[in-house]
């Protein structure tokens, strides 16, 4: 310890919030890395829909994609078979979601979205591993996918405590509460 942070309370406060911007720089980085992998995973999900609906490769189309992408990229550890398939769900779960996400390229009018624009941007905070616990419960609802998303933001749950909330059905809890009551 130097003997300036001992003596010096003007010295200590000023490497203390140099290590308060540092962590925050790191955190915003973290979180830029998953928004863009997020969506390059949209993307991805949406390119393999659009092939595989054009043409016909076979049933082995994901471990076959798998196989070659490991071999271009070996160092990548994305592109097993299931987490293809997770990228080919999260877009047919957010299908609308490239007119939404931030920096799409067109606008569309609000009749055209089945998602509010916020959702777009949400969608991006959470890990991809959350993603994943989502759509293997709600793959088919996306009111109740981005609930979670939202609970998942505004809670700042773990993926465990995701897990435990999905898992009780926290969202069919909360909307017999809200409606339950009965009018005077």
């Amino acid at each position: 310890m130097s003997p300036l942070l001992n003596i010096d309370k003007t010295y200590k406060e000023w490497l203390t919030g140099i290590s308060e911007k540092f962590r925050r720089s790191q955190i915003k980085a973290a979180t830029s890395v998953n928004s863009e992998m997020l969506k390059f995973y949209w993307d991805l999900g949406r390119e393999i829909t659009e092939k595989k609906s054009h043409y016909h490769w076979g049933d082995k189309f994901f471990e076959n994609l798998s196989h070659d992408l490991k071999i271009l990229l070996p160092q990548v550890k994305s592109f097993s078979p299931t987490n293809l398939r997770y990228m080919q769900r999260f877009y047919l779960l957010y299908p609308k979601a490239d007119k939404i996400l931030p920096q799409a390229e067109e606008e569309i009018t609000e009749q055209e979205s089945q998602i509010d624009p916020q959702v777009g941007e949400e969608i991006l905070i959470i890990p991809w591993g959350h993603h994943k616990v989502i759509m293997d419960k709600y793959q088919d609802n996306i009111n109740k996918a981005i609930f979670f998303v939202r609970k998942t933001i505004a809670n700042n749950w773990s993926r465990g405590m995701l897990e435990n909330f999905v898992d009780t059905d926290l969202y069919e809890r909360q909307g017999r509460a809200i409606t339950n009551f009965h009018s005077a």
